[in-house]
């Protein structure tokens, strides 16, 4: 009978769960969750962990199932389980593979080892005979499930971070680092395909059950979907995340995918349409992995708290069906309505489209001098229309805030009623972090005489107090001086979303921005990139702040990546219209770069990936001019002294536990920043020598043998004076 009760209670449960549109969320892990996958069953998951462990779950009840796996001694990023359920195979930083047996938890066979840097990404064929591997020593290594025995090593030119056979086996498709996926054919390892896929690395990509389309996730935010024949691109990407995708997982079906994203929110999309279903889901921080349930029913993400959700995906259709006819008689609502709207993202946007088509209509029929043209007026004419003193926001811009202060508090002695002054002062108490004398100042200034300056203030000053909804509105009420002008419209919706990141809403800000340049891309899109960028810096100085150096690092290259490939956006940064950011925030656009430059390295070095802060230093030297390096010198000497000395002790690390290739690497490293260095030349030379590389360990002995010479005839001279 007790049993019977607990049933029921059981199912009463899951029913009760499956008409809420909230998650269920399992706890167990104590950090990151990095992978999951649903045994065939559907009644079970496992999940992988930065904390070393694997788990497995009781979808139905909640709870984690035995005890913990445990084996790994460092971050578990893969996990997959064979097509029978009866093995698991689990992969991470600790570069071995180890194989599971699902009933009682023990190792089947000895932990594989062939890698030599982190296993990002497992696989097994479908018939549970063979194991794929993407690591990120660029390497896909095969693997015979059975017996451990590698069957074949296939190299990629970059970072694997993702592989999957295809579902008749015989193909085997890899995701890199370098944008790019390889399709190989299994039976003798050639490369069917070898495209260009995303704008950034390809982080997932699985096969359609037909085996006729791939579909790929990376981190430039998009889905993409090809044909696995030819490579040709299927209709357009799948765009929405506001932030690097982590993962992707596709329906049974193949009816929808699903993808989780640096942005903290899991998507559902239409494999039909290519179009967002629903809302995003949302976690509170970045969510890792994502997957669907063989019968297409439930969705499993875990994020970096290590939370793990379990979504019912029926209701959220469901839920999603409802909103979207809402939305349609929304729609229906807003054309018999005035062009102000409240404040909700979808609106903004809409009030830019409608602003900014007018000039789509002009532009399709002139040259592109008519873009030039549009590009070189849009903030000077802002800059005309704010009653702004030009000695007071050339001492904004300066940073000379007391200088600007003085003069208003002169202006506003002299005359109570200026309304400018009032709002200028506004936006200096605001550069102060003084919010309760900025808001006064704003509201002084709006109780005289409404203006664009004013509610501009006000905004600001609304969103230092962490009043967001009050912010908002006076947001709203700016647009109303905006006179149907697209260029104000814009700068608005920018000026709105830079209040909101500084207020603590940076994800939200950063979708507004991007949201913003897609809708007005056929107008000048440079202000939304600059912001964007300022704002993706902003975040891996936050990260790097809060001791995740490596999640900075990464932040920080994205950055470079996209900057350094647009001359035009590189341009932009130094021109006058974009210091009226620079004037209501404080922003210094002009040294942006060399930031991100030099944080990437410190962040790389703190995070003791010292191979990857020389390169990132290597660059940086090679990108910026010579008149740039002389601002460098201070901080360039430190840190080559700081990154020689620990290629000098990780290289000795190394050279304790047999690694010689490392050693080597990191006394190169070293070298490369110092080529004199005696004693790396030294140390190198014995790690070359012991691997048999007679004619590098010579080439070592010559540099050591000249610098002998050199240091000699110095000293013979000095002696002789």
């Amino acid at each position: 009978m007790l049993v019977e009760l607990s049933d029921v209670a059981r199912n009463a449960d899951l029913v009760m769960k499956e008409h809420s549109t909230q998650p269920r969320i399992m706890l167990g892990h104590t950090s990151s969750v990095l992978a999951a996958a649903f045994f065939k069953d559907g009644r079970r998951v496992i999940t992988s962990s930065s904390d070393k462990t694997l788990r497995i779950w009781d979808v139905q009840t909640g709870a984690s199932v035995g005890a913990p796996f445990k084996g790994h001694k460092g971050w578990v990023r893969s996990v997959t389980i064979s097509p029978d359920d009866r093995r698991i195979a689990s992969g991470g930083e600790d570069k071995t593979i180890i194989l599971w047996n699902v009933e009682n938890g023990q190792k089947i066979l000895d932990p594989l080892v062939k890698h030599t840097r982190d296993v990002n990404s497992l696989c097994f064929s479908p018939d549970g005979e063979r194991l794929a591997s993407g690591s990120s020593d660029c390497t896909v290594v095969i693997w015979d499930a059975e017996t451990g025995a590698v069957l074949a090593t296939l190299r990629h030119d970059s970072l694997v971070l993702t592989v999957a056979f295809s579902p008749d086996g015989l193909k085997l498709a890899s995701g890199s680092k370098n944008n790019t996926i390889r399709v190989w054919r299994t039976i003798d390892a050639e490369v069917l395909l070898e495209f260009d896929a995303h704008q950034n690395r390809v982080r997932s990509v699985v096969w359609s059950h037909d085996g006729q389309q791939l579909v790929s996730a990376s981190y430039d935010q998009t889905v993409k979907f090809w044909n696995s024949s030819n490579a040709d691109q299927i209709d357009k990407p799948c765009a929405g995340h506001t932030a690097w995708i982590y993962s992707l997982a596709i329906s049974f079906d193949d009816s929808f995918i699903a993808t989780a994203s640096c942005d903290d929110t899991v998507r559902l999309w239409s494999t039909k349409t290519h179009q967002q279903i629903g809302q995003a889901l949302g976690h509170t921080t970045w969510v890792g992995c994502v997957v669907i349930s063989p019968n297409g029913e439930l969705l499993m993400s875990g994020d970096g708290d290590g939370k793990v959700r379990l979504w019912f995906i029926k209701n959220i259709l469901e839920e999603y069906n409802a909103e979207d006819r809402l939305k349609e008689e929304l729609d229906a609502a807003n054309t018999l309505s005035t062009p102000f709207l409240p404040d909700i993202a979808r609106s903004d946007i809409q009030l830019a489209r409608n602003e900014s088509s007018d000039d789509c209509d002009i532009t399709s029929h002139h040259s592109s001098e008519t873009h030039v043209t549009s590009s070189t007026r849009l903030f000077p004419s802002l800059f005309d229309n704010l009653p702004i003193n030009t000695t007071v926001r050339n001492a904004c811009i300066a940073g000379d805030l007391h200088t600007a202060e003085d003069i208003l508090n002169q202006e506003i002695g002299t005359d109570g009623d200026n309304c400018a002054s009032c709002a200028s002062r506004s936006i200096v108490m605001a550069r102060n972090s003084d919010w309760d004398q900025a808001l006064r100042d704003a509201v002084n200034s709006i109780a005289i005489q409404p203006s664009l300056m004013g509610c501009i203030s006000k905004g600001i000053a609304l969103c230092g107090k962490e009043q967001l909804w009050d912010a908002m509105e006076a947001f709203d009420l700016a647009f109303t001086f905006a006179t149907h002008d697209s260029t104000t419209i814009n700068l608005l919706l920018l000026i709105k979303a830079v209040a909101l990141f500084n207020a603590g809403r940076r994800d939200e800000a950063i979708r507004r921005v991007q949201d913003l340049a897609i809708t007005c891309q056929h107008s000048d899109t440079l202000p939304c990139s600059v912001v964007n960028s300022y704002l993706h810096v902003q975040l891996a100085t936050i990260s790097f702040e809060n001791g995740q150096y490596l999640e900075a690092a990464e932040q920080f290259t994205e950055v470079l990546i996209t900057t350094m490939a647009d001359l035009s956006l590189r341009t932009a940064l130094c021109e006058p219209r974009l210091k009226i950011f620079t004037m209501l925030f404080g922003w210094d656009l002009d040294s942006l770069l060399r930031t991100a430059h030099q944080q990437r390295c410190d962040a790389f070095l703190r995070a003791d990936q010292v191979i990857e802060a020389v390169e990132s230093y290597q660059y940086m030297m090679r990108v910026i001019d010579g008149a740039e390096k002389t601002s460098y010198l201070g901080w360039s000497t430190t840190f080559k002294q700081d990154c020689i000395a620990r290629c000098v002790a990780k290289g000795e690390e190394a050279v304790v536990t047999n690694d010689h290739a490392r050693a080597i690497k990191l006394y190169s490293a070293g070298i490369g920043l110092d080529p004199s260095h005696d004693l790396l030349l030294v140390r190198r030379g014995k790690e070359n020598m012991g691997q048999n590389l007679y004619a590098e360990a010579l080439s070592d002995a010559e540099q050591v043998r000249m610098m002998c010479i050199i240091f000699n005839i110095v000293l013979m001279l000095s002696i002789h004076r």
